[in-house]
Order: structure tokens, then sequence, then C-alpha cells
């Protein structure tokens, strides 16, 4: 009772003064009783500083908790026995003055923390207990006891409650529960947050933690729990002015113009999206979005966010859910199983119908809508990141179409990665909104080209990736849209195209039994190409095996390919001239392949090289030169050379009909040529090695002359200037052949072989004269020529066969000379009378040593000429034997021919039928010739040309 009077006796300032060496020794219950007894000294607000200044942040707030509510409510009292608890000696020795002015010197702690200085309608609980619950971070950094200190009173301030919601249980979730071994902000700090920053804050621990799991399992729960607490208390946050200093602090740090929170949040979606979009898949899996947040329990039924509001986060939840799948660079096929996961999941959100399985047959894949408006109105610039998260994007619009364009769009990509041709969503986006034809063509032949190179697939892989790559092309719809043949990814492109380049690849994977079916007879009456852009197909896929092939062997590489696709083909075009070209190339380059042949700078021969040549005939030329003896390949090399013209190879894929459909009768007549000009390189190969006698069988047996020589005629004289054995005129002209044939009797006719005509023999018989056998073969082939050849090419002849007869007459006057004295030395040795007898009868000169008189006119000269001719002309001819027909290589002596020619009828009697018609055919020309030639020099007119 004496202290209970005592302390009536103090002075406010000692009461002051008291209340703080209360509070400073944690003297709870002195401290109530003081501020009972001297309640009019004691204000709230100096009851609630003075707590806040002095006592011990240490405190458990539970020994205080019914003091500040008996000090919020005004119901205080003193305890149950308040004089036991009152000691007043602290300030009992204070006079009045003393206590003055140490209550004058006494600094207690503003109510309101710098904080929330703006929120001046807050009454001093709430003040002191949100300072009070920052002075416990501060001091001890153990926020665990702030729920404790604040839970009591959340019924007494709306505005306290959503401080505890937004700031305090945040921050102890992600300090205590969430992530206790991580560092954490001060409360402070985690106050002064704001927009991005804060949820960059918040979820940092996220990213970190998700790094060692699969699934990301916390993600939904630190945005349930954690940043949608932290979102409600917005409202307030945007109320609260910073002060100068966290102003300044903050001009650096973040734009002046904050985004919404909610915004913040979606942002931070979409761009760790980019970075981890398994985590960001997972929150949203996980996360129902705005409405789905872990207050605590402590809203006890409120609600943060309006209806309105809530539905257009969700809206805007699921806007950035289909952002975040634009924004997939990665092409795994793991990430498209979670973007596909991810859809589904928008598609709950929206309460649209969910995406069949990602793993669905080619007929179960989602087709185009027959009208979607969103694809009017795309442009590439939608899909840039500064403007795929804006509300009015159509590509992220949260409706059915965009929903549904974006599903076309995973599907496509995941089908490109079943096709071996790994793309991410966002790669196959771009490429759908740049709609770049030249890009879609690059890919299609990649497809194609990586089929057809892979492991070996068999017919139903390839009918179901033909299928796919038609899905590509249409997505499922026959509708086109305004610059495009079809919806798909690789609408830009034709159906011409994907079927060609689809039946090239199925060559490549010689899936021919597929391309018959599907291209040459297919089930339905509409096949999916022409059948003649089938064939063309079929061909250059040939060529090309043929193009790269290093070895003409058809047995092998790029030409069994070639043969192969050819073989399996051919039955299905009978009557194409251009397979049966294809067949003669194909024939004629294995044929050649057994040969050596080298071209220039050393690199040997590739069946290419038949392609590019201008003339591939010359190639034979090549051939003969660099293999010896192959001349003797005759009907093998002719073979080659009329198989090669009947290809053309270089017209070979002409659309020009005049290379296309030929005439049967024109090829014959080119074969015909190109036989007669490998003939004459076959000639000039025998003649090159000195082997005479092959050459001479090949002019005698298989140059034979067709009809009589014609007239002279400009056309044929350009082009016997054109002739050369190594020249090759598509174009040839009808008497081409006929010109080898005749040069080539005239090379062989001048040839002059080992054999040395100066040999002495001791026989009189020109059957054992070397010299004078090869002589006559080699007039006789002049006289083939004389056959062959053009009249205006006749002197051209005549002169190389007058170097001949004058050889022959030289020989045949040394033999003549050795027949008399052969007979001389016989007349001796008869008896006298019989030797008489014979030396008085006159001796008959015979053999081609004979010399007419000439005549005494020009007319007369020209006829003795012809005569003289006539009767020189053939000098084996009289000779009983016949040589073969044949194109054998082995020829057998025929003998010499009589000297005398005498009259036609005894070289009648002497040769059949053929050889009198060559006879009377050179008679013909050589007359026609000179009798041409002498009235050129008298001045007459030719015949034919009066006619």
């Amino acid at each position: 009772m004496a202290g209970l009077q005592k302390l009536e006796k103090l002075s406010a300032p000692h009461c002051v003064l008291l209340a703080v060496h209360y509070a400073n020794e944690s003297n709870l219950a002195a401290l109530r009783a003081l501020t009972a007894l001297r309640n009019t000294d004691f204000d709230v607000e100096l009851a609630f500083q003075i707590l806040l200044t002095h006592l011990p942040e240490s405190v458990p707030p539970a020994e205080y908790i019914e003091y500040l509510d008996e000090l919020a409510s005004g119901t205080r009292a003193p305890g149950d026995d308040p004089a036991a608890v009152l000691d007043i000696a602290p300030v009992e020795g204070l006079t009045n003055a003393q206590a003055r002015k140490k209550r004058r010197k006494l600094e207690l702690l503003p109510l309101v923390h710098p904080l929330y200085k703006a929120e001046t309608e807050l009454d001093p609980l709430t003040q002191f207990l949100i300072h009070r619950a920052h002075q416990i971070d501060a001091q001890t950094g153990l926020p665990n006891a702030i729920p404790e200190l604040v839970a009591p009173f959340i019924g007494h301030s709306e505005y306290l409650r959503t401080w505890l919601i937004s700031t305090a249980l945040p921050l102890l979730r992600l300090m205590y529960e969430y992530y206790p071994e991580s560092p954490a902000p001060s409360l402070d700090d985690f106050a002064r947050l704001r927009g991005r920053r804060a949820i960059d804050l918040q979820l940092a621990n996220l990213r970190q933690s998700h790094a060692g799991t699969r699934e990301g399992e916390h993600a939904a729960r630190d945005l349930r729990g954690v940043v949608g607490p932290w979102i409600c208390g917005a409202t307030e946050r945007k109320r609260r002015k910073l002060s100068p200093d966290d102003r300044s602090a903050s001009i650096t740090e973040k734009p002046a113009q904050e985004p919404d929170d909610w915004e913040a949040l979606f942002g931070w979606l979409v761009d760790t999206s980019k970075a981890d979009f398994a985590l960001v898949s997972s929150a949203i899996t996980e996360w129902d979005g705005p409405e789905d947040l872990d207050l605590g329990g402590f809203e006890e039924g409120r609600d943060y966010v309006d209806d309105d509001t809530q539905r257009k986060l969700e809206r805007r939840y699921a806007q950035t859910a289909l952002a975040c799948l634009y924004l997939l660079d990665s092409n795994h096929t793991d990430t498209l199983q979670t973007a596909h996961g991810l859809l589904s999941r928008i598609s709950d959100l929206l309460g649209l119908e969910p995406p069949p399985d990602l793993t669905v047959t080619v007929e179960a894949l989602p087709s185009c809508a027959a009208d979607m408006p969103v694809l009017q109105d795309l442009k590439a610039s939608t899909l840039l990141e500064e403007n795929i998260t804006r509300t009015d994007n159509p590509l992220t619009e949260p409706k059915q179409d965009a929903v549904h364009l974006v599903e076309l769009l995973i599907f496509s990509a995941f089908v490109l990665s079943s096709l071996q041709q790994p793309f991410s969503l966002r790669e196959v986006a771009r490429m759908f909104l740049r709609n770049d034809r030249s890009e879609q063509i690059t890919l299609l032949h990649k497809i194609v080209h990586t089929l057809s190179t892979s492991a070996k697939l068999d017919g139903e892989q390839w009918r179901s990736n033909r299928a796919r790559l038609l899905w590509l092309w249409n997505w499922g719809s026959s509708q086109t849209g305004n610059d495009r043949h079809a919806q798909g990814i690789l609408g830009h492109i034709d159906s011409k195209t994907i079927e060609t380049e689809t039946l090239k690849g199925l060559l490549e994977g010689s899936q021919f039994p597929l391309v018959v079916q599907l291209y040459i007879r297919p089930a339905s009456d509409r096949s999916a190409l022409p059948l003649a852009d089938v064939e063309r197909t079929i061909l250059t896929a040939v060529l090309q095996h043929y193009d790269n092939a290093s070895n003409g062997n058809r047995t092998r590489g790029g030409m069994k390919r070639a043969s192969d696709i050819v073989a399996a083909f051919k039955s299905h075009f009978p009557s194409s001239g251009r397979f049966r070209r294809m067949q003669a190339l194909l024939a004629a380059t294995h044929a050649m392949s057994f040969y050596s042949l080298i071209l220039q700078h050393g690199v040997p021969f590739q069946p290419v090289n038949i392609r590019v040549s201008a003339d591939p005939l010359s190639l034979i030329q090549k051939l003969l030169e660099q293999n010896l003896r192959s001349y003797t390949h005759l009907d093998d090399l002719i073979s080659i050379g009329q198989n090669l013209i009947v290809a053309m190879p270089a017209t070979i894929m002409d659309e020009d009909a005049s290379h296309t459909h030929l005439d049967p009768a024109v090829f014959e007549k080119r074969k015909l040529a190109a036989e007669r000009r490998v003939i004459g390189m076959t000639v000039e190969a025998a003649l090159a090695e000195d082997d005479f006698e092959t050459a001479y069988s090949y002019v005698v047996n298989r140059l034979t002359p067709k009809t009589p020589s014609p007239p002279v005629s400009p056309a044929l004289s350009k082009s016997s200037q054109r002739f050369s054995f190594g020249s090759y005129d598509s174009d040839t002209k009808e008497d081409d052949g006929e010109d080898v044939a005749w040069r080539a009797a005239v090379q062989a006719g001048r040839h002059r072989s080992s054999l040395s005509s100066s040999q002495t023999w001791g026989s009189a018989n020109t059957a054992a004269r070397p010299d004078l056998r090869r002589l006559e073969q080699r007039m006789e082939l002049l006289s083939q020529a004389l056959l062959l050849a053009p009249p205006r090419h006749l002197e051209e002849v005549l002169a190389v066969w007058q170097e001949c007869e004058t050889e022959m007459t030289n020989l045949l006057a040394e033999e003549t000379e050795a027949e008399e004295r052969f007979n001389d030395a016989a007349d001796r040795r008869l008896p006298g009378a019989f030797a008489e007898a014979v030396a008085i009868q006159p001796r008959r000169e015979v053999g081609r040593g004979a010399v007419e008189e000439a005549p005494m006119g020009l007319f007369d000269v020209a006829r003795g000429a012809a005569a003289a001719f006539s009767k020189s002309a053939f000098p084996l001819r009289g000779s009983g034997g016949s040589r073969a027909a044949s194109g054998s290589e082995s020829h057998g002596d025929t003998g010499r021919a009589s000297v005398d020619l005498g009259s036609d009828s005894e070289s009648m009697h002497s040769a059949g039928d053929e050889r009198l018609r060559r006879r009377d055919m050179v008679a013909n020309a050589v007359t026609g010739g000179l009798a041409s030639g002498l009235g050129w020099v008298l001045g007459a007119t030719p015949v034919n040309e009066r006619q």
C-alpha cells in the first residue's frame, strides 16, 4: 500500500522514466500496473512507443499480447497485486527537475515505421505491430515470431491482415518452410520489393532447386504460397509512397513505371520459359492461376480478387501459357511432349477439347478447320518477342482458333521430328508465318534426302512417311489460302512438287512396287501425278545415278542402281522412246567399261563423260587409240556406236519432239551411218597398228557400196568438207556413212606396210610375190573407193590410183623382163629347128605394162582414157577365185589376177554378176567424171546440167 501511495506522488516524467525502466527490464507486469494506475500519464501512443523503443525484441510476443490488447481497447487493468510488482526505487531519488531533464533527453521511436509513413489512416496498434515486426526481424533475425505477434490482431485491421498475408507470410515461407538453407532478404528489404524484382527474388530459389529436380515439383507451390499471397498486397503497395531515400535508390534499379504485379508474374513465366520450359510447364500445369492462392488461412473467406478481375486474369494466364509455347526453341522430342502437355492444360483452362495424343497415327492427326479467321490476320511480326505477349496478339489470344493453330504447329514439329528433321515449335511457327516457298522446298528436299539415305525403310514406313508429308502440306484440309496451295507449313508448294519429290525418295529407297501402286497404277481413278511426269521423274533419277557413277559396269555402283530402275519400270512404259534410248545408253556404257579409257589430264573415263560429250562417238576413237588390237572387236564397237546414236545422251530428257519421238526409219539411217563411221575408225586403228589385212577385210566386206554415186551437189560438197573420223554432228546427213566408207578405202589404199616392194623372187608366178599381192589389194581398195566416192572426189582417188598403177607397171615390167630372160634361156636349150621356129613367131605384149596408142583428138583422148582405165581398174577381177563376203578377220591369198584384162566379155566370164556390176559402176563413174572434166576443158555443158 505504501508503494501505491509513493506512486501517486511521482510526477509524470518520473512515471515515464519508470515505465522505460520496466520495459528495459522486460518487467511487463509492473509496466502493465504502472500504465493502468497512472492512465492519464500514458496515452496509447506513448505506451506503444515505450514498448517499441525499450522492450527487448527477444521477449516472446505471447507475454505482452494481452497487454497490447488492453492498451488498444482502453480497458487497462493493473493486475491482481499491483503493489507487489511495483518498485519505484529506480526513479525515487530523482528530483522533479532531474526527471524532467531526463525525460526531455529520452528518445522514443516513432510509432510509424518509415516504410509506412504514407499510411496515415492506420491506427496506433496496427502501426505498432508492423513496426514491432520489423524490429524483431532486424534485431533477432527470427521472423517466425511475427505471426505470433500479428495474428491475434488481424481482426482488428484489414490492413494488418493484408500485410501479414502479403509481406510476412511469403517471407516466412521462403526462409523457414521452403528454402531454410538459402539466404533470404530482411523484412525491410522484402517490404520494399515491387514488380518484377520482387518476382525474381521470390522465385530465384525455385529455379536453383529445379536444377536438381526433374519435374520442378515446387513451382506450383511457390506460386501458390509465395507469389500469390505477395500479390494480394498490391493495392496497399500502390498507395505506399517511397521516402526520398528509397525513391532515389530505386531510380537506377527499375523503370519509373512499374507493371502490374500479375503482369510481372506473367512476364516472368514467359521469360523463364525460354531458358527452362519444363519448369514453367510444370508450374502452369500444377497451378490453377490467380484463383489458386495459399494464404495460410488468414484470409478467413475473404476474396482478394473480384470476379471480373479474376476472369481477366485467367484469360491473361492462358495467353501467357500460349506465349510460352511460341517462344519454345528446343527441338527435342521430350520438349515437344512437354509442350503438348501444356497445350492440354491450356485447353482445360479454357474449357476446350484437349488435343489428341502426339503418337497417333497419320489418319488421326488434327486437321485444319475449313475457315480459321486467325490464319487471315497473321503476320511475321506477330511472333516477335516484344509482340508475343500483347493482349491483342491473334497468335496468343485465348480463343479456340489460336489454340487449334498452336496444336497444328506442335503436331507439325512432332511430325517433322518423326521424319528425322527436328524443329522447335518456334522455328515451325516462323516458317509458317514467313510463307517462303524456297525455304519450304529446301525443307522438303532435306526430308526426302534424309529418308532416302537413312536406314532401310520398308514399304509401309514409306507409305506412312508420304502421308505425313501430305499432312504437312495441307494439314488434312482441302482448303487453300490467298497465296497458298494448301494450309500446312509446306502449303506454298504445289501438290505436284510434293508428289514428285516423294516419288524421287521412293526411287532412291528402291521402293519400286510402291511406286507402281501409288503413281503408275493407283487404286483410285485419280492419279497423284500424270504418267508423263512419272516417266520423266523416273528417268531423271536414272540419269542422276548414271551421272554419279564412277564405273560404267552395270553390276556395280551407280550404274547398277540406274539399270535396276530401268529394269523395274520399262515394262510399264512399253511405247516410251526415252526408255528405249536409256536402255541403249546403259548398254553402250556397260560395253565400254571393258576397255581402258583415260581422258584428258589422266582422268579415268566415267559414264557422265558420254552425257556431256557433244560427240559421244569420238570416245570410240580414243578407245581404239588406247586399247591395242581393240579394232578386232568390230561387232562390239559397232553395237556401242549404234547404241550411242540411238540414245542421243545429250538430248535424252529434252522436251523437243524431234528428240523425243523419232521415226524408226531415221533411227535406222543413223545406225547405218554410225556403223560405217565406226568401221572407218577401226580401219584407221588397224592401219595405225600396221594390220593391213584386217583393214582390207573391213573395207572390202563391210564398206560395200549401196547405190551408185550420186551427182555432184553443193550440199554433198559442204558435208564432205566437214568430214573427219573424230567429229560428229547430231544432224548427220544421209551420205555421211558413205563419206566415211570411201575415205576409209582411200586411207587403206594409201597404206604402205612394212613389206618391202623391192624384194626379188625366183618365180614369175605373182601368187608367190607378196609385194604384188599387196599392191593388187591396195588397188582393189582404191577401186572400192571409186565406187563409193562422190564424183567431185574422183580426181583425189585417181591420183592415188595412178601412183599405185605406176608402181604396178614397174613391178610388171620387172616381171616381164625376168620372164623374157627366162624364155631366152629356155630357147637356147631347145633343139635347133624348133628353136628357130619359135624365134620367128612375133611375141605378144601382155600384162599391165602394155601401152596403148594415144588418140589424136580431145574426145579420142577422153575415150581412150576411159578405155585404158576400164582395162586396168580391176587387176584382180579376172581371177577365178572369189573372196569371202563375210566380216571374218582372217583372209587367204586370192592369187594374182590376169594381167591382160582383155575385153568385157572375158571379164564377164571370169567374175560373177556382183563383180561385173561393180566393174560397170566404176567404169560409168570414171567415164562420167572424166567426160565432165574434159567437157569443162572444151567449154561444153554437162548433160545433167542441160537437163
